[in-house]
This record gives structure tokens, sequence and C-alpha cells, in this order.
């Protein structure tokens, strides 16, 4: 009686449990039960909730790089001219494909610069340094960019879409292929390699007039050169030969007496 005044929940429990092994069974059941839906419950809310928060900072991170790239590119093809891109930045031509396509063309052709800083002024809108091969490609004639560029969206290495501008001159069409890369000074359009030339023939073509002039007055100059020493000296010897054959020959001396000339005066100290 006391036992069970002291213990008025437990003591029904007990009975209960005690009373047969399967109520024991189920009792044992019951509690990993009801601690197996509160694990469920209490325990692992809090995991999906870490996972969740870091997957959106992930994803956040990629969207932002994402979105940031069309915010420091443009993808629009908008051509333009030699002229449109001058004075402006080397940051703000990388936004354009077509804009680093002329800027490119624009060193390419110019002849003021010397080797050094034409490679190094080339290789600021590429995505290798130029070698000696570009270099022995030089234009070694001044060459005129002839208009505005022609761009176009291509297949390019890897299966990556690429941009494939038209820069026309005077030696022929410059054809620049572009890729969108990121640098240290953020996502930019590179010219890609290998890199663009211009036809060598077609450049010679442009300074064959001067080239080919230069011999032909030469040529008259080296071989009339001795032809009219020739002449000099034939005229020399003529002027000299044919006025001696005119001269009368000179008198024979007669022996005797010198004459005295017959004189209107007598000479001086005569009687």
């Amino acid at each position: 009686m006391s036992s069970s005044a002291a213990n008025p929940v437990l003591a029904p429990i007990r009975r209960w449990v005690l009373y047969s092994r399967t109520n024991l069974t189920i009792t044992i059941v019951s509690a990993f039960g009801v601690l197996f839906v509160a694990g469920a419950v209490f325990g692992q809310s809090p995991t999906p909730s870490n996972t969740a928060s870091k997957i959106p900072a992930s994803i956040a991170s990629t969207t932002g790089a994402a979105s940031a790239t069309p915010g420091d590119l443009s993808y629009e093809l908008i051509e333009v001219t030699e002229s449109s891109i001058a004075g402006k930045s080397i940051a703000s031509v990388g936004e354009s494909a077509p804009a680093t396509a002329m800027a490119y063309a624009h060193v390419y052709v110019d002849q003021s610069l010397s080797n050094s800083e034409w490679k190094t002024k080339l290789g600021v809108h590429t995505a290798e340094a130029p070698g000696v091969t570009v270099v022995n490609a030089r234009p070694l004639v001044p060459v005129a960019i002839t208009g505005p560029t022609r761009s176009e969206i291509v297949a390019g290495t890897g299966g990556e879409s690429a941009v494939q501008v038209i820069v026309p001159t005077q030696a022929g069409n410059l054809r620049i292929t572009l890729k969108a890369s990121d640098t240290d000074k953020g996502s930019t359009w590179q010219v890609q390699t290998p890199l663009p030339t211009l036809d060598r023939s077609e450049i010679d073509k442009l300074g064959a007039p001067s080239l080919a002039s230069a011999p032909t007055s030469e040529a008259p100059t080296t071989t009339t050169a001795p032809t009219s020493t020739t002449t000099a000296s034939t005229t020399s010897t003529t002027s000299t030969t044919v006025p001696s054959a005119d001269l009368e020959p000179a008198p024979v001396p007669v022996p005797g007496p010198i004459p005295i000339p017959d004189l209107d005066t007598p000479l001086p100290g005569t009687l």
C-alpha cells in the first residue's frame, strides 16, 4: 500500500510491463520509436538548415561571378572603326570583342614603334605574348585600315564559343579570333593563338613601286658612268690631236749673219 501510494504513476506501468514479455517488448520498441522520431524532428532539422545556408552561399558566389562577367564584358557585337577606339583605355577596349580586335589591328600596323614596344603593346590584347614568328611577320611598309569591323560568333577550340572579327586593310582582311578570359585585372576579351598576321606577299605589293623604281634609276647611272668617261677621254684626245695637225711646220734656220732690219731711225748709240 505504502509502495503504491509512493509511486502512483510508476506502479501501474511496472505492473503492465511485468505482466508479460509481449508488453515488455512493445514498451522497448515504443521507446526506441519515440527516440527515433524525436531525433528526426529535433536532431536533424539544424543540419538541413546549415546545408541550406552553405549551398546558397556557394551558388551566390558562383552566380555573382557569372553576373559580374556580363557587367564587365559586352557580348553585343557592336562594330567599331579605328577612330572610334582612339583615346580609350585598355580596360574600356577590353569590354568589347570588336573593339579589342580593332585595337590589336591598330597596333599591328603601327610603324612608329620599335619591336620591343610593338610586342608589349600587342601583348596587352593577346592571351599569349607575341613570339618571334609574329615579329617576323610584322609589316615593313605602312598598311592602312580601310573600314569598320565585321564580327560573328564561331565555334572555338574545345567546343567553346568564340568571336571572329574581320578588320579590312590594304593588304587584305585581318581575321582575329577572341574569347572572354579571366585575368588578374578582371574579365576581358583576348586575342587567341595563333596570333593573326597579314599576308606578307600582299604587304610587299604595297611597297613594290618604290622598291622597283630604285634599281631602275640606279642602273642607267651605273651604266652611263663608263660611257661618259670614254666619251670624255675621246673628246679630250680629239681636241688635242686635231689642232696639232692644223699648225704650220717650223721654219728651217739659215746659216749666216743676222740681217739688220731697215728702220726709220738709227739705232741708239750709232752715228
